[in-house]
């Protein structure tokens, strides 16, 4: 998507939402663009149709923090997002803005509005108009799950936010959402050539049903998540990522003292796991047979078109900013070698062996023979991580780490610790559709034989066991959404998943190692909604009733 990237983001095509509004002397108003003389050409509504796609970015920036409105993660700088806020429940109106901004489906209305006044080829345009219906699906199902209910507007009209439009509800949302998902698909292009002027990164077929599958899911759709969902696994058009041998560099971390090898096979199979399932997320491997939709990013370019999960996930000591910290929660909830829950030592006993800053041996034995996953994604004391540019082994720097934890998951090593780097941030792949369909289909018709391979497939990306074949319905539940925890780890669903699974009274204050605390934390289930920002219900006071029928 970085071509897109670069054509949105210069600033040239946000001046097509305005309409041309004569003064009286009949000029044409300087900054604006005449929507008379723009759709004139195949350039010009290509151009049109990227603006459309520049929300993408800001919904990567916000997966990045997802998890620290909820369990898995803790955001301890408030300015750089809601995070801090929302966790700690410190939710009004007033100071909380979530991204009620109809900045893009104004553009996508605009575009589906013109487009028919373009001569071009007609086949391209079918599929330019599939491509905007589904972005502004895919939009409206963003704000959805923060707000709720929520005007709908279709045509082309000024900001509809500072307009009187009715919201409708989150049913009503959900099937526009859904239909337009479904009949934009049929439009879409199952996937688009490389090479030069590539136009990897735009909706696809493929991309356009895995949106329509999760929002069946978080609807409770059980049979139509599952299908959906079904339909991408038999396209065979997707796998998991896996490295076929091992380098000298990959065997560089020595976890001869975490891990009990039975063999030499079972190393091979060790480091296959952490590899393949670390390296998906670099540079490297973009556009690897896991994604389905990504935000593109480039190399060098500071804060604007660069990732910066480079500089907001690693410690002090490696140059970041321990912006986004993994809590106990997330760190206890990786399996066993065995696949089976690991049972944590108490906070008091944890933080004995700890000895605030000085383990006994007693300490590490939490993190001795774990998910392959844990050592591919959090940075503990004692994870030793050798790779490319970075050479350390994990200690607490408490002067800027809260939790005692850093992430490690999703940081490019290849690249120096800046907001410089320029590897993609995957929206959708492959796993996460493994893992709705294994979801869905348990809930629908059981534990069936398909939902143990869709599971046994990501765990065997990562060399772990098989799920246990004899778990009932009920139990192997608990099973998909602790495994759906883990893989998805810091990619912007734990906070969805534990609203539409009832878990926010798990919620509990948060403590570091040494079982200090770091963040009170307070939900209540109004929470499971978010306000609209005061200003929006000051423009449009038919936001009134919903915002009060919320809780707000």
């Amino acid at each position: 998507m970085k071509h897109l990237k670069h054509i949105a983001g210069a600033g040239l095509i946000a001046l097509l939402v305005a309409g041309c509004s004569k003064d009286k002397l009949d000029k044409l108003p300087q900054g604006e663009v005449s929507q008379e003389t723009f759709w004139t050409t195949e350039k010009e509504a290509r151009l049109a149709l990227n603006a459309c796609y520049n929300f993408v970015d800001g919904t990567s920036y916000n997966a990045w923090y997802n998890d620290g409105f909820a369990d898995n993660a803790y955001c301890q700088y408030p300015w750089e997002s809601n995070a801090t806020a929302v966790s700690a429940g410190n939710i009004n109106a007033a100071t909380i803005d979530m991204g009620y901004d109809f900045t893009v489906i104004t553009r996508c209305n605009n575009f589906l509005t013109n487009i028919g006044k373009v001569s071009m080829d007609e086949d391209l345009k079918k599929r330019y108009i599939a491509e905007a219906r589904a972005l502004r699906a895919y939009r409206y199902f963003l704000m959805s799950q923060y707000f709720g209910a929520m005007p709908l507007v279709t045509e082309t009209a000024p900001d509809p936010s500072t307009l009187d439009i009715s919201p409708k509800s989150q049913e009503e949302l959900f099937s526009f959402i859904t239909t337009e998902l479904g009949e934009s698909s049929t439009d879409l292009p199952e996937s688009y050539p490389g090479g030069a002027g590539t136009e990897v990164g735009r909706v696809t077929r493929w991309a356009a049903l895995a949106l329509k599958a999760r929002a069946h899911l978080y609807h409770g759709d059980w049979s139509d998540a599952a299908a959906t969902a079904k339909l991408i696994m038999e396209s065979n058009q997707f796998k998991l990522f896996r490295i076929d041998a091992l380098t000298a560099e990959d065997m560089n971390d020595d976890y001869s003292g975490f891990v009990n090898f039975a063999d030499d096979a079972a190393k091979t199979r060790f480091y296959k796991g952490l590899r393949s399932y670390e390296k998906q997320f670099w540079a490297a491997n973009e556009n690897n047979p896991e994604v389905i939709l990504d935000a593109g990013y480039i190399l060098n370019d500071e804060y604007y078109y660069s990732n910066g999960l480079q500089l907001l996930n690693p410690p002090a000591y490696l140059g970041g900013w321990s912006s986004i910290e993994p809590t106990q929660d997330l760190v206890d909830a990786y399996w066993e070698v065995d696949g089976t829950p690991f049972t944590p030592p108490s906070a008091d006993t944890r933080a004995a062996n700890f000895n605030s800053g000085d383990p006994n041996p007693a300490y590490y034995n939490e993190f001795k023979n774990r998910d392959t996953r844990l050592y591919a994604s959090i940075l503990f004391p004692g994870n030793p991580w050798n790779y490319g540019k970075i050479s350390t082994v994990g200690y607490w720097d408490q002067d800027v780490t809260k939790t005692g934890y850093n992430f490690r998951k999703l940081v490019d090593p290849n690249y120096v610790v800046a907001w410089t780097s320029p590897q993609n941030f995957q929206l959708i792949r492959y796993a996460e559709v493994l893992l709705t369909f294994a979801e869905a289909q348990n809930e629908a018709v059981g534990p069936d034989s398909d939902v143990f391979a869709a599971l046994n497939d990501i765990r065997d990306r990562v060399g772990m066991p098989a799920v246990d074949a004899s778990l009932g319905k009920d139990a192997l539940r608990e099973v998909i959404r602790n495994e759906r925890r883990i893989e998805l780890a810091e990619e912007g669903f734990r906070y969805d998943d534990m609203r539409r699974w009832n878990l926010l009274n798990n919620m509990h204050d948060l403590h570091n190692i040494n079982n200090q605390l770091v963040q009170e934390r307070k939900w209540v289930e109004k929470y499971k909604l978010l306000p609209y920002p005061q200003a929006a219900v000051d423009r449009n006071p038919l936001l009134k009733d919903a915002q009060a029928a919320k809780g707000y």
